[in-house]
């Protein structure tokens, strides 16, 4: 149906000319009489009929341009079949008006010719007109638009959109366009729409990493900047509005969208890509609401970013593992930190604390060089400047620690604060112990010292809170050390050597720790404690040894309470 408007001009013009030279030659009518009056008559319903047209064709792109983006506008006006139709009918129209100029001074085969030539070019401009409306009309339907953004958004053009839009502020960002037809028909509730424009976006993207290279997708490119936004803010939006809408399937598209940029960045090797991805599902993990639809994608969100990181750090992208997993647990504390007493859900956190992170530290762990086995490491990983840059590996390794020790610092203080389980703890303690048992394994003394310390400081909040909180958090930490690490840990501690606490103690989900990584205020998730930690520690020290020495696998520590709930130093529970 769409075949003539194929047709290069051209080849229009080289049929119309052949067909009206061959009815010169064939035909003997004289049109010396009524010749003017025809192409006069031609001339006049060819100008009243492009005129008609093409006001009910720009009403339907305004009505499509106020619908969905105004910037759809520039797609109809680069419209080849457009400057096709509009070039023949101004052709046409000329052919009248000449032959009208010429009508008393040709000879009679030329009038004849020039009448055929008019009568052919009307005939294949009205047949054009036709199919150029017929076409445009289609591509007011939503399904249309999305058709031709996906003819228009091909690598080459999504590259020469981007650094137009680089060099000129008012030229339109290459995913403006389609993402504007997603938020449009999450609006209408089309949800069919708004599935296919994302479908869109990934197909189209995946090609455009096939054909970049990582210094094209750089921070401070034009396709780099052009991906970071789509990756970064306009894709979460699109996820946070299907929410607000309560269109799980359009909100589980977008973030299947953003995994799999992501996905394809990690199998192209483009970290800068990879990490935005990474950032934009850590958005939807603590932007979206406490709905049913906003648990199931805040779960789906975290489940796709765990996988995303973990195949980031088996291809040893180790500042896309590092700055994933960081800024992964930054936002789950955030959206630990906004709940309120009823609004809970175990499950999008359980498998952070228990999985995720775990199995990126296991990965990091087992790529990481030796001489990253320092505690320095933790002194100076936590900051990024140029006078003191970490390496992507050990930026790894911090982040993957200091992810886990901010999410269940902002599980501890959610219960604290309302009184009320909001994880599994019984997970989260196998998540640390299966970080430990990483460290053993892999010969890292001081790192394993850094997060068994940690854990001992858990264990110690857990018997400062009481019995109804942190519920099976101790049973679930066992850890296999020796005597001689456990002592070591323990006066290194004491001799403020290790610190432990710093982490734990600060307040989470706050600011940016990517951005800012050494910016935050510390407050003790127990205000109130009975004991110190320091002085906890001294008194239980015996304890511990003893747990390394008998079995060597540590067992419940369990410190007995009297009436005024304060602690019994001496006492302990064998397992």
């Amino acid at each position: 149906m769409k075949e003539p408007l194929r047709w290069p001009v051209p080849a229009i013009f080289a049929v119309v000319a052949g067909v009206s030279i061959l009815a010169a030659e064939l035909t003997n009518y004289d049109l010396s009489g009524n010749g003017q009056q025809v192409l006069s008559t031609l001339a006049s319903i060819q100008a009243a009929v492009f005129a008609i047209v093409f006001s009910v064709v720009i009403l339907g792109i305004q009505l499509s341009t106020s619908r969905y983006s105004t910037r759809l506008a520039d797609l109809f006006r680069s419209d080849g079949a457009y400057k096709k139709t509009v070039g023949v009918f101004a052709v046409s129209l000329a052919a009248d008006i000449i032959g009208l100029l010429a009508f008393t001074h040709v000879s009679r085969f030329t009038l004849r010719l020039l009448t055929s030539v008019a009568l052919g070019l009307a005939s294949a401009s009205f047949a054009l007109l036709y199919f150029f409306v017929d076409r445009t009309l289609e591509q007011t339907t939503p399904e249309g638009i999305i058709k031709r953004v996906k003819q228009e958004l091909t690598p080459s053009q999504i590259i020469a959109d981007a650094e137009a839009a680089d060099n000129d502020p008012s030229e339109t960002d290459p995913f403006l366009v389609p993402v504007s037809i997603v938020r449009s028909a999450i609006d209408d509730r089309d949800v069919p729409a708004a599935t296919r424009a994302l479908n869109v976006i990934d197909n189209q993207v995946e090609e455009l990493l096939k054909q970049v290279s990582t210094d094209q997708v750089e921070e401070d490119t034009p396709v780099g900047d052009s991906l970071e936004e789509l990756c970064t803010n306009r894709l979460p939006s699109a996820g946070e509005k299907s929410v607000d809408e309560d269109l799980e399937e359009a909100g589980s598209e977008a973030v299947d969208t953003l995994s799999s940029t992501g996905s394809n960045s990690v199998e192209q090797e483009l970290e800068p890509v990879a990490i935005h991805s990474s950032q934009g599902l850590g958005k939807l993990v603590s932007n979206v609401d406490f709905s049913t639809t906003g648990e199931n994608i805040r779960k789906e969100a975290v489940d796709e970013s765990g996988e995303l990181l973990k195949e980031a750090a088996e291809a040893e992208l180790w500042d896309t593992a590092g700055t994933g997993t960081r800024i992964l647990g930054w936002r789950a504390a955030q959206s630990v930190v906004r709940r309120g007493p009823t609004e809970r859900r175990k499950l999008p956190y359980t498998s952070l604390s228990l999985k995720y992170i775990p199995e990126v530290f296991e990965e990091v762990v087992d790529g990481a060089p030796d001489e990253a086995d320092s505690l320095d490491l933790f002194r100076r990983a936590s900051r990024r400047e140029e006078d003191d840059w970490t390496s992507p590996q050990e930026w790894a390794l911090w982040s993957c620690y200091a992810s886990m020790a901010e999410i269940t610092s902002a599980f501890i203080r959610y219960e604290v604060q309302h009184g009320e389980e909001i994880v599994d703890w019984s997970s989260a303690g196998s998540g640390w112990a299966k970080g430990i048992s990483t460290l053993e394994e892999s010969g890292y003394d001081e790192m394993l010292r850094q997060w068994l310390g940690s854990l001992l400081y858990l264990e110690y909040i857990e018997s400062e809170v009481g019995n109804q909180l942190m519920s099976n958090f101790r049973a679930a930490a066992r850890y296999d050390v020796s005597e001689d690490l456990m002592e070591q840990t323990i006066d290194e501690i004491l001799s403020e050597d290790l610190d432990v606490q710093s982490r734990i103690d600060s307040l989470p989900g706050q600011i940016d720790p990517v951005e800012f990584p050494r910016t935050g205020s510390t407050v003790r998730p127990v205000s109130d404690p009975d004991y110190p930690f320091e002085e906890w520690l001294e008194l239980h020290k015996e304890i511990y040894l003893d747990r390394a020495k008998g079995s060597g696998m540590y067992a419940e520590i369990e410190v007995e309470r009297g009436d005024d709930g304060q602690g019994d130093d001496d006492g302990d529970t064998d397992s």
